[in-house]
């Protein structure tokens, strides 16, 4: 189906530049030349992402002889490839055959005692400038990550930072427990509207 769609788009290309411009042309007249067939040329670019494809369709357009190379490189862009972040788990480091935790993932995130993890809202030091008081305020709270987030995030380090640990003046210490959620409620329960103070 492809193949079929990029030889009808080739045998069109060909016929739009044969059709549009003459053989002989003066400076002048290949950049009007050019200029009105940019529409025509501009769905090709896709085309030129493929090797075979681009090498084809560099033969028409020098067959043709309206395209100078620095406008055929304008017009037609090489694909560039795209970098995909890679945040792997090392699970046997080369020095000391150990897993090592995601460096990333200790700077964007905070696990609680009770095993969900939080982190920051995004854009929270972005153009205060324009926002309001009350997103301002907003924008200074934390969020959960849900159940399948904590689990992978869980697997992203090791098992010291997942063991609770206990700093003076903490000011995530009132949230660390939470004996209203089922999984997490302490034994006995307290009872009700008799919570801890903190």
């Amino acid at each position: 189906m492809l193949r079929l769609l990029g030889s009808l788009c080739r045998d069109n290309a060909k016929n739009c530049l044969r059709t549009t411009a003459p053989k002989v042309l003066s400076n002048d007249a290949k950049i009007t030349a050019t200029t009105s067939i940019l529409p025509q040329l501009r769905c090709l670019s896709i085309l030129s992402k493929q090797p075979q494809l681009s090498s084809s369709l560099n033969n028409a357009t020098q067959s043709c002889g309206i395209l100078s190379t620095s406008l055929g490189k304008l017009l037609l862009p090489q694909a560039q490839p795209s970098t995909v972040p890679c945040r792997t788990v090392t699970k046997f480091s080369l020095r000391t055959a150990k897993r090592k935790s995601v460096k990333t993932v200790l700077r964007r995130f905070y696990r609680l005692h009770w095993g969900i993890w939080i982190h920051t809202r995004s854009g929270r030091h972005r153009h205060l400038w324009k926002k309001r008081a009350k997103r301002k305020k907003r924008l200074r709270t934390h969020v959960f990550c849900n159940a399948t987030q904590s689990r992978l995030l869980d697997k992203m380090v090791t098992m010291y930072w997942r063991r609770p640990k206990y700093y003076p003046d903490d000011i995530y210490n009132p949230y660390h427990t939470r004996a209203e959620f089922y999984f997490t409620n302490r034994k006995p329960k307290p009872l009700p509207g008799h919570y801890p103070d903190y």
